[in-house]
């Protein structure tokens, strides 16, 4: 042991006096303490005759490479914050992944569980009728039950003076014993509360409707409450972690489907005819039995049902038949819809993409610091060696160090992901009346599990190369104190030039990105939707299905808008079915065009609204040919319809060819007999349908001719539409008490939720390219800071012979940018692959919106912007090389 000392002390004497200051010989001793302590303690254990415990030497790593960075203040807080950031924003896209995608629904043993869609090759997963439901359930042999539920039903909840809306699923008897949900307190539904249409008036309400609406009052269990004008009898509460079957959204009531002919009259076949089609299975499978085997029953049965009931599971249409089928699917696979999941899983990979390109800057910048951070630890390194540590040793300390630093990090990062998702959630838009999430994004084991492990990883894949290259350091370059011999050699050179390339190029792709984002948004707010946006007030209107029929409903529409037409700030008032780009802002209609004759396999699913008088003239549509609906185009006059040019070119040849032309609607009075509508008018395409890529055919039909009682009222003002907001609410409700108006609105707010994943997907984007730039100033500055102070000796030969300042910052910045100019050419060839990537996502509303796949402004704006940050970060260290005074540094030679 003295002899190791004696050593250390002769070693320290080889080094120039002052070439290191206090912190740095403490440092110094510390590391050839611990060395010489475990080369003691290995002898030991050899003389004992023991075999080396891995424990003690793991146990030394963690305790010298913990010293080593709360040592090392600067660079660790450094190296935690950038990590911190990249690794919170991986948990918190996780936590949303997770508790949409991963985690199971709060159900008895999911992996039982199967749904059942039905639907043809081009849309096959679409809901059932429940007459085919109930001969499933019936005649099936694999499912210990089948329930079926419905999703997304809007109730009116409370009196007439206090309605509120909520939206619950009807659903079977069965239901929530299949499920294996039990409610607490109360019960849940009888097989017999099921059985006859409006025998059983009962309901469950959902944990947080009980604890919103009813204070929590376990006694509200036998109580009644009024749902839809019909008393209803609570019978249970559901679990607080149970919200339905549609994940991110809470169901808050569920009734039996029996119940519905009596809650919605209008809609009183819909347990009795096999051309309703609204409700989603759900199964159960027997012990024993595989999904292969339930999948090949279920086919049989089906089979069955087309012979019996050719007009259901048949369809003709375009001179070829459409067979329907049952696609049967295990829960894990529909916690979304799984026509939604292409989308879904597109955009959520695309955020794992962002922000794992921040976190890979953040670790190339982690990479930099570590290589000059082993070229200030060659001397430590190199006495380790020396007193017999090999290479393998000296590489596992420097990866136990660099992986520490990473889950310290993770730990950081979790608690930012905690903070983020907190933000996320608080800055979410009202949603409509009624509408709540049930976003359940706690950090769970997964979150957990998959932040340590992704630090973890990422602290061997970044430590290891500086790790490696500091194991190559000798004793005889230490002694002679040549830093250039480590620092200047060409591989650790190219390594931290490679870096800077790589964080410059995945900089420049991130600004890119959210340029592009920006511009898109500023091409899909409301203001650029192809229609009259400006100071729109919006108004939904639900009425009573018991209190009006047909004639009641037109009579209250027309006298509500002209009450409302009366104000004077009022310049126009409208009404519309949904509004556009909105939630619920469009549907679809089976169409049969007059002269045309559909294609084999084409679907003649085509876009449909309804309308009131004068909509398309409010909204300040262009209306091409022919006219606008009119208050004579009513009940009792002829039919009409007006289409847009999409139409008109698609069908009937172009808008030329298409006034006087018939189209084949519903009869809602007579279903047996379609109506024929004449062509009246042609309006402008634009994009005002939806936020979609292009426009799609589309056809109106008048809201007097037609059997509606949940419209939109769109009132046009003068002013700003908030000072009008008040005076429509009453008179909204001078006309029906009883009618919910929290959701009027301007336009604008209506669109903040529709818009918001836009915004989100923007908002990720813009801050990732934010703190790219910033890592990526932090690099460039820290790699030509760190190469002009090794570069000092240089500095001073080079002014000593006659250089000037200039030259100097000629020299500086000039090799700084050169490999910026590298990382800005990668990083552009990214961006191109960026567009196109972002255009071809198999989602209906396109990312970019209006902007082309090259877009000029966006790409030379960005990449001047990152060229000035280089170039400051560049000029600064030149700056400081520049004063260098060739005095002082000849005599330190």
């Amino acid at each position: 042991m003295s002899r190791l000392k004696g050593f250390a002390a002769r070693l320290r004497s080889f080094l120039r006096p002052g070439s290191a200051d206090r912190r740095m010989e403490e440092e110094f001793a510390f590391h050839v303490e611990m060395e010489t302590a475990r080369v003691e303690r290995y002898r030991q254990e050899m003389r004992d005759g023991r075999r080396a415990n891995w424990f003690h030497d793991f146990r030394d790593d963690l305790r010298h490479g913990a010293r080593s960075l709360v040592r090392q203040k600067g660079l660790t807080s450094i190296a935690i914050v950038s990590l911190a950031i990249g690794i919170g924003a991986n948990a918190a896209i996780f936590s949303i992944v997770n508790a949409i995608l991963l985690r199971p629904r709060a159900v008895s043993h999911p992996e039982q569980l199967v749904e059942l869609y039905s639907g043809d090759q081009r849309q096959p997963y679409q809901t059932t009728s429940w007459p085919s439901y109930v001969d499933l359930r019936q005649r099936n042999t694999v499912f210990s039950g089948l329930a079926a539920y419905g999703v997304g039903w809007q109730f009116r909840l409370g009196a007439p003076d206090e309605v509120r809306l909520v939206w619950g699923e009807p659903v079977s008897g069965n239901y929530f014993d299949v499920l294996g949900v039990r409610a607490h307190p109360g019960r849940t539904f009888l097989p017999e509360e099921d059985a006859v249409p409006g025998r059983n008036p009962v309901v469950v309400i959902g944990h947080g409707l009980w604890q919103r609406q009813l204070g929590g009052d376990s006694a509200v269990v036998g109580r009644t409450i009024t749902l839809n004008g019909q008393p209803l009898t609570v019978i249970g509460i559901a679990p607080p972690e149970y919200n339905g079957m549609m994940s991110g959204w809470a169901s808050e009531i569920w009734v039996p489907a029996m119940m519905m002919p009596l809650l919605d009259p209008s809609r009183e076949s819909l347990v009795t005819s096999r051309g309703s089609k609204w409700i989603t299975m759900i199964g159960r499978l027997r012990n024993g039995v595989t999904l292969q085997r339930a999948r090949s029953e279920v086919d049989v049965l089906v089979a069955g049902l087309r012979a019996e009931h050719p007009g259901e599971w048949l369809d003709e249409e375009g001179g070829s038949v459409r067979e329907y089928f049952i696609s049967v699917l295990p829960e894990r696979e529909t916690r979304i819809h799984p026509g939604m999941q292409a989308p879904a899983h597109a955009l959520t990979a695309l955020l794992f993409v962002v922000v794992n390109l921040v976190l890979l800057i953040a670790c190339m910048n982690l990479a930099g610091l570590l290589f000059a951070r082993a070229v200030a630890r060659r001397g430590e390194i190199a006495v380790r060696l020396a007193l017999g540590a090999g290479r393998s040793r000296i590489v596992r300390q420097l990866l136990t160090e660099s992986v520490l630093l990473s889950v310290v990090a993770g730990a950081a990062g979790l608690l930012l992901a905690i903070w983020a998702l907190g933000a996320l959630i608080a800055s979410m838009p009202p949603l409509p009346e009624g509408i709540r999430l049930s976003l359940d994004v706690r950090l769970d084991w997964r979150v957990v599990a998959y932040t340590l492990a992704f630090s973890t990883l990422t602290g061997v894949l970044f430590g290891l190369a500086p790790a490696v290259q500091s194991s190559r350091s000798g004793l005889s370059a230490v002694l002679k104190d040549d830093a250039l011999a480590f620092a200047g050699s060409s591989r650790p050179s190219r390594s931290r030039r490679l870096l800077i390339i790589g964080q410059v190029a995945m900089s420049l792709l991130l600004l890119i990105g959210a340029g592009l984002m920006a511009r898109s948004l500023r091409n899909i707010r409301p203001t650029s939707l192809g229609f009259a946006t400006e100071n729109v007030l919006v108004a939904p209107l639900s009425l009573d299905e018991r209190t009006y029929d047909r004639r009641a409903a037109h009579g209250f529409y027309e006298q509500l808008s002209d009450d409302v037409a009366r104000f004077p700030e009022v310049e126009g008032v409208t009404l519309v079915e949904g509004v556009p780009g909105g939630f619920f802002g469009r549907s679809r209609s089976s169409t049969a065009i007059e002269g045309y004759t559909p294609h084999p396999g084409e679907s003649m699913e085509i876009d449909a609204s309804v309308v009131g008088p004068g909509y398309f003239s409010t909204m300040k549509v262009p209306v091409v040919r022919g006219r606008d609906f009119a208050a004579r185009d009513r009940d009792g006059a002829p039919c009409v319809t007006i289409i847009n040019v999409a139409f008109a070119t698609r069908y009937l040849g172009g808008p030329a060819s298409a006034l006087g032309r018939h189209l084949t609607r519903h009869n809602e009075e007579n279903p047996a007999q379609p109506r024929m509508c004449e062509i009246i008018g042609i309006v402008q395409d634009r994009a005002w349908q939806s936020l979609q890529q292009e426009p799609r055919p589309f056809w109106a039909v008048p809201l007097l001719q037609s059997d509606r009682r949940r419209m939109t009222l769109l009132v046009h003002t003068a002013g700003d539409p908030k000072r009008v907001q008040a005076v429509v609410r009453r008179a909204v409700q001078a006309r029906d008490p009883g009618m919910p108006v929290a959701d009027i609105q301007t336009l604008g707010e209506h669109f903040s939720a529709a818009l918001y994943p836009f915004r989100l997907f923007g908002l990720v984007l813009g801050a990732g390219g934010l703190m790219a730039l910033l890592l990526a100033t932090i690099g460039i500055y820290g790699t030509v800071s760190y190469s002009v102070a090794q570069r000092r000796r240089e500095v001073g030969i080079r002014m000593a012979l006659g250089a000037v300042r200039s030259d100097i910052l000629r020299v500086v910045v000039g090799q700084g940018m050169v490999v910026v100019s590298y990382g800005l050419a990668l990083g552009l060839l990214l961006g191109l692959l960026l567009t196109r990537v972002l255009g071809s996502l198999p989602v209906e509303t396109p990312l970019l919106n209006g902007v082309s796949a090259i877009d000029t402004a966006t790409f030379a704006g960005v990449t001047l912007l990152l060229s000035a940050v280089a170039l400051v970060a560049c000029f600064i260290p030149a700056m400081r090389a520049a004063r260098v005074d060739p005095g002082v540094t000849l005599r330190g030679l």
